[in-house]
Formats: C-alpha cells, sequence, structure tokens
C-alpha cells in the first residue's frame, strides 16, 4: 500500500524542516508549502493529499483564509485539515475551526506533543477512509437506483400498453376507460373480450399489493383470464377458473380480486359476478343501484364455483366498474373517497357522456386527496346505454 500523502503549509523554514522529517520518518509522502497561496496550489496536484496540516499565521494568505479556500473547492473539501499554531488563545481556534479547519493542535514542543499530534493524524485519516468509503457507497447506491428507476418505467410503459383501448361500439352500448398509475407499478388490470352473438366480455381485476410482482401477476391473471373468456358460458365460471388457475402462480400472500361481466350489445343485459371486488354500480334517471360482488379472494384456490346474477342497462343508464384505489383514495387527514361519496357523484352526473362522467371522478379524487395524488392505482370502466346504434 502507498504511503498516505500529506501537504504540509507553513511559512517557517525551520518548523517545515523539523515537521517534514517527522512526518517522513512516520512513514508519510510530504509535499511542503511556504503559504496558504502555494498550499492551494500543490493541493489541487495529482495525486491528492490524503490531509493537509496547515499553520495559522502565514504572508499571503493565513491558515483561515487557506482553510476557507479548501473547503470551498469541491474537489478538495473532503480533504481534512488540522491547523498547526503556537497560539493558545480561544478566538484564534474559533477562527480556525469556523474557517473549515477540522482540528486545532498546537505546534509540538515535546515528544508528548508529538505523540499527540500522530494520534490525531491517524484519527483524521480513519474519519477521512470512512468518508470515502461512504461516498462510493452512494455513488453506488445512486447509480442502483437510477438503473432501477429506468428499468421501473419501462415496465410502467410496457403494462400501460397492455391496458386494451375500448372496443368501438357495436349495437346500444358505449365504452370508456381511464387507467391511472400510482407512483409505482400496480396489479390493476381489465381487458374486453369480443364473443360471439355481438355479446362483450369485460374484465376489471385487482392483484393485492404493487410493485413487480404484483404487476407481473397481473398480467399472467389477464392471459388466463383471456383463454377462459373462450370457453366458458358463465362470469361466476371465468372467476372460479382464475381461482384454481392462479393458485399454481400466486405466491404466498398474494391474491386477486375480480368482477366480470357479459354484457349483450343489442340488449343491454347483464350477465356478472365479482370475488372480493368493489360493486358495479349503475347510474340513470331512476337512482342508483349496485351490482353486488361475492366475499372471497380469488387465486387461492377457495373459491368453489361462483353465484353469478344479472341485470339490464336501460336507455340513459351507465354502468361503472372500478378498482379499489377509488373509493380507497384518502385526504390529507386518512379520510377515505369511499363508495356512498362515489355513488352520489356519479348519480348527480349521470347524464353526461362517458368521458364527461369519468372526467369529473378524476376531478373529484384528485381534489379529495389535494395535496397529494392517490396512493394507489386507479382503474374505471363506464360503459353506457346510448340508446341508439
Amino acid at each position: 500500500m502507498s504511503s498516505r500523502r500529506i501537504l504540509l503549509v507553513e511559512d517557517s523554514s525551520t518548523m517545515r524542516r523539523m515537521l517534514g522529517t517527522l512526518l517522513k520518518e512516520e512513514g508519510y509522502d510530504v509535499v511542503t508549502a511556504n503559504d496558504g497561496v502555494e498550499g492551494l496550489a500543490n493541493a489541487k496536484q495529482e495525486p491528492r493529499p490524503d490531509l493537509i496540516l496547515t499553520d495559522y499565521e502565514m504572508p499571503e494568505l493565513d491558515g483561515p483564509g487557506f482553510c476557507t479556500g479548501v473547503k470551498a473547492d469541491a474537489d478538495l473539501r473532503t480533504i481534512p485539515v488540522l491547523m498547526l499554531t503556537t497560539l493558545g488563545e480561544t478566538h484564534n481556534k474559533v477562527t480556525g475551526l469556523e474557517s473549515g479547519a477540522d482540528d486545532y493542535i498546537q505546534k509540538p514542543k515535546s515528544p508528548d506533543d508529538i505523540t499527540e499530534m500522530f494520534a490525531r493524524i491517524r484519527a483524521h485519516l480513519r474519519i477521512a477512509d470512512l468518508r470515502k468509503e461512504l461516498a462510493e457507497r452512494n455513488r453506488l447506491l445512486e447509480a442502483a437506483h437510477k438503473k432501477l428507476t429506468f428499468e421501473l418505467d419501462l415496465a410502467r410503459k410496457v403494462q400501460f400498453a397492455m391496458m386494451p383501448r375500448p372496443p368501438k361500439p357495436r349495437g346500444l352500448l358505449q365504452i370508456a376507460v381511464r387507467y391511472t398509475p400510482a407512483n409505482q407499478l400496480g396489479g390493476d388490470v381489465y381487458d374486453f373480450y369480443r364473443l360471439e352473438n355481438n355479446r362483450l366480455g369485460i374484465l376489471v381485476a385487482d392483484v393485492s399489493g404493487h410493485g413487480v410482482n404484483s404487476a407481473m401477476l397481473s398480467g399472467m391473471v389477464k392471459a388466463l383470464a383471456a383463454g377462459l373468456s373462450i370457453a366458458v358460458l358463465e362470469p361466476g365460471e371465468l372467476l372460479a377458473g382464475l381461482d384454481v388457475s392462479g393458485e399454481q402462480y400466486f405466491p404466498e400472500g398474494y391474491f386477486c380480486t375480480g368482477f366480470y361481466l357479459i354484457a349483450d350489445e343489442d340488449t343491454g343485459l347483464l350477465r356478472y359476478a365479482g370475488v372480493g371486488h368493489p360493486p358495479g354500480i349503475i347510474i340513470g334517471p331512476n337512482g342508483p343501484r349496485l351490482l353486488q360482488s361475492n366475499p372471497g379472494m380469488l387465486g387461492i384456490g377457495m373459491v368453489d364455483g361462483t353465484a353469478g346474477d344479472s341485470d339490464r342497462l336501460e336507455p340513459g343508464e351507465s354502468l361503472i366498474l372500478y378498482t379499489d384505489g377509488l373509493p380507497d383514495a384518502m385526504d390529507p387527514s386518512d379520510v377515505i373517497f369511499g363508495e356512498q361519496r362515489l355513488t352520489t357523484l356519479l348519480q348527480t352526473h349521470h347524464g353526461n357522456d362517458a368521458t364527461q362522467i369519468l372526467d369529473q371522478v378524476d376531478s373529484a379524487v384528485l381534489a379529495h386527496t389535494s395535496p397529494n395524488r392517490p396512493a394507489d392505482d386507479i382503474n374505471i370502466i363506464v360503459i353506457q346505454h346510448t340508446g341508439k346504434k
């Protein structure tokens, strides 16, 4: 290991030679300077000093001025500076320390003074080494954080691209979708399936948790449901199939909620089923009503068939499906937005078109959570009976 390099800034040639000799005998590589101006120049030369010893009283640029210059330089400020002086007045010590000196010791006059000086040098070199180690670790952490942020942003874009656009109307129903991701990858997923006889399958699901695991599991749910949508006849069968299939993939502690419906685009007839998911809300001229979900969880192999139900969208009515990030959105006092507030808001604006309804919900949620944003992803689907093909 190479010798530690010490810069000695001292205007007295006698003291400079004496201290330089002592330092070299101790095994240090010594560079000297006659005053603060030369000291600053030498400090910037490569290799940089590991530690600086400087006199207090010097011509051109004194010790405090030299310390100020060292600490003002971004490349030098981490180098420990020890100020040596024959002056013992408190105000000189304070001036030296406030100008940036890391320690303040008397010039050695006895063997004990020399022993103390070297002990302080070793202590400050240890501290400097720890600072360098910490700075390197911080640099590596910052690089890793940048890489992780880049990869998460890319994953978010991929996840967002997996969210399909609403299908074009084939009959009486018009559909609008709004997916608002939170600040991290989420577990929300939705999909549409064109079925025979002008029917449309609509899935909304929410995997527990956030982050990469939930995002990957949501993609798996989407893939499993796509195959099941062709094979099953009833919404409850699809959810039961997701439960059985998902059990093979879901890690311990993870689960999924889901709501699936089959809408007849010619008549507005809805056949639906849900497990553990927020209820669908129908709004219209005759007031709101709910499409209730069954209790439970998907993906843990405990759903033994899922009872479904049916309803019908009438002209002027809209059905809203959503994930729990919407009613669970909290204001700064931890008061949730809530399903009752959501139902009242939707009913108030039931005469608006589907996109306008989404805008009203967005505005209300942002106002509720302000100045923060919702902590969870929010996924909303509006299915509206337009009354005309």
